[in-house]
């Protein structure tokens, strides 16, 4: 239990102290010396970190909650006769629940105590290591929180409380018994699963296979994906009784047949005491199932999305710019001339502050006024923008177009703030929908983007790409088309055909899921709390029984073989379920790709972070197992001697 409660509490006192750290901007330096924008973008990757810690900072008290509910749950069933002699001499069930949590909340105490004192010391860390996840690399920042006293006594009381919680959940089961019940009532080690459970289970199974694999065309697809996930995670939990026992005994046969008589000896006892083998491989299975399937469920969003997005892009090749500081900005005259293209246009954007709206940016769009003129009302989907209401005469000098899904209207006037932070008035007077398939020229509500002709506003942004869609004669001419140009414009622009535009932004969106990093750690290192605990328990109730096998002649290195080979195969089988969990998920995700028109060679398949998990896990459990047959075998040894 104090192993266990310092782990969490080193946690959730690091986790504090760096969302503290990221509510305060440390290490964030003079704003005053910034514009308007740059001092918006330098506050995004704190906002990022507060909702990284967050959840973080809820699953550390949660666990500490159960982590201590469970410890305390197993001491109390060593004690139960003690408790109820306690009753039978008068003592009342308050006074019996005072006495428990008085006698738990020191050792409780100590190990909150040193846990919350070493993970405010392991502050800078654990702040770069969520750092990752928000962002600061890519914005050119190091975070460097610096360490709070005041937190770590705040977090000290938090986790007292969730700790004390734990115990009153725990010790109201004792008080609420009478004292014959505790006289008598012994640990069930191989409690099956009740059939409200089962039915629970059975019922959950058949709502996940209808939401995964039914045609329910009113459901989006990443709607349809996260319900697959929770029903499958919640299914897999109901039905883990009888999982387990499935699976253990199924797996178990392999030791059996290869180690002998402890792999003999590690199988029975799996059979037989199958709660004890559930609250092993529980850990593992849950954390695999969760962590697993979040991450194809994130992928999957991600990539149906840049897809869904993408797909519809007329252009077949794409250029843009990879410096604000490129030298070669327009080069029209190298693309015009060529016959392979059909046509072609050259954006140059910027990003502006906006006055009176906090937080929010614009994205202008500067067009070349001969491109512009005799753009049509609602024009068919291509490379230009199409004017939904008002045209391309309208605008001029002040005078610009928004973007149709923002929350202006023609008419409203919008405050620019530029990089000197210098005001600048432009009148909406008219709405268009921006070209399809390319994410640098969409926008949303909060963020909009303005539609103007080269010349009519001063470009006096921040952050100015280039980007230039090309339509072909024949779209066979692509590849042909972006060879001449990457040797034409040397290497100030990327260009891509439309397939390799797409792919590129699939992938860098994949690759800025780096709060996935987080949740894999944080998640494995929550199970193996969990699961180590669970491992110490189950080899202190096997104390008795080690101790008459030793007695009976069998060795301590087969009884520590034993416990280390039937540990890897509760594990083993917690994997294998957490496996077919997965398996639901991925089938759900490779269907909905299909009925949405997309490739299913396109379905994220994790495994690379499935077997780097189920491969910490399985060697922490032998681990663990050896080092708890290690040491008790110690304490008999110093017993005989």
């Amino acid at each position: 239990m104090g192993l266990s409660t310092f782990l969490a509490s080193l946690l959730t006192s690091s986790t504090m102290q760096v969302y503290q750290a990221g509510k305060s901007f440390d290490n964030i330096g003079d704003l005053n010396r910034l514009n308007t924008y740059q001092r918006l973008q330098a506050k995004v990757p704190y906002s990022n970190l507060s909702m990284v810690t967050i959840p973080a900072l809820v699953c550390c008290l949660l666990v500490s909650v159960f982590l201590v509910l469970s410890s305390v749950t197993f001491l109390i069933q060593e004690r139960r006769r003690e408790y109820a002699m306690m009753r039978l001499n008068g003592a009342s069930r308050r006074r019996i629940l005072i006495i428990g949590i008085l006698e738990f909340s020191i050792p409780l105490a100590l190990s909150n105590l040193i846990g919350c004192l070493v993970g405010s010391l392991l502050t800078i860390p654990v702040g770069r290591f969520y750092a990752r996840s928000a962002e600061f690399s890519d914005s050119g920042m190091v975070f460097t929180p610096r360490i709070r006293p005041s937190i770590a006594v705040v977090t000290f009381i938090m986790m007292m409380v969730a700790c004390l919680l734990g115990v009153w959940m725990a010790m109201r089961k004792v008080g609420g018994a009478a004292p014959l019940q505790l006289m008598t009532e012994t640990s069930d080690k191989t409690k099956r699963i009740g059939w409200i459970r089962s039915s629970a289970a059975l019922v959950f199974l058949i709502l996940t296979l209808v939401v995964g694999f039914a045609p329910l065309l009113s459901m989006t697809q990443d709607l349809r994906i996260m319900l697959e996930v929770i029903l499958v995670i919640t299914t897999v939990y109901l039905a883990a009784p009888i999982l387990v026992v499935l699976t253990v005994s199924v797996i178990g046969l392999i030791p059996a047949k290869v180690a002998g008589g402890p792999g003999l000896l590690a199988l029975q006892r799996a059979r037989k005491e199958s709660a004890g083998s559930t609250a092993i491989a529980l850990p593992a299975m849950m954390i695999l199932t969760i962590v697993i399937s979040l991450v194809a469920a994130m992928q999957a969003g991600s990539i149906g999305g840049a897809v869904l997005s993408l797909y519809p892009l007329k252009a077949d090749v794409m250029a843009t710019s990879l410096d604000s500081d490129a030298q070669n900005r327009n080069p029209s005259d190298l693309i015009g001339g060529m016959p392979e293209v059909r046509d072609f246009v050259t954006y140059q954007t910027q990003q502006w502050a906006m006055e009176g709206s906090a937080g929010h940016t614009a994205t202008v769009v500067w067009e070349p006024a001969e491109q512009l003129q005799g753009q049509k009302v609602q024009s068919s989907p291509s490379i230009h923008f199409s004017f939904v209401q008002g045209n391309s005469s309208d605008l001029g000098s002040d005078r610009v177009a928004v973007n149709q899904d923002s929350s202006y209207s023609i008419g409203d006037t919008v405050r620019l703030l530029d990089r000197h932070d210098q005001p600048h008035e432009v009148r909406v007077v008219a709405l268009v929908q921006s070209p399809e398939g390319i994410p640098e020229l969409s926008a949303g509500n909060n963020y909009p983007l303005l539609l103007t002709a080269e010349g009519d506003l001063p470009q006096l942004g921040e952050d100015a790409h280039t980007i230039i869609p090309i339509s072909a004669v024949n779209p066979t001419d692509a590849h042909g088309i972006t060879s001449r140009l990457k040797s034409g414009l040397q290497g100030d622009f990327a260009v891509q055909t439309r397939q390799e535009y797409i792919d590129d932004f699939i992938q860098r969106g994949l690759s800025g899921q780096t709060a996935m990093t987080v949740m894999i750690v944080g998640a494995t290192i929550l199970a193996l709390i969990f699961m180590m605990q669970s491992i110490a328990i189950s080899a202190w109730e096997r104390k008795r029984q080690n101790q008459r096998l030793n007695q009976i002649g069998v060795a301590w290195r087969s009884i520590a073989w034993s416990g280390m080979i039937e540990t890897l195969t509760d594990v083993a089988g917690g994997a294998v379920m957490a496996l077919l969990g997965i398996a639901i998920v991925e089938g759900c995700i490779a269907l909905s790709f299909v009925q949405a028109g997309m490739s299913m060679a396109l379905t994220p398949v994790p495994v690379g972070r499935f077997l780097l998990v189920t491969v910490v896990l399985l060697l922490v459990a032998v681990f663990t197992s050896w080092v708890c047959s290690l040491r008790s075998r110690k304490v008999e040894e110093g017993r005989t001697y």
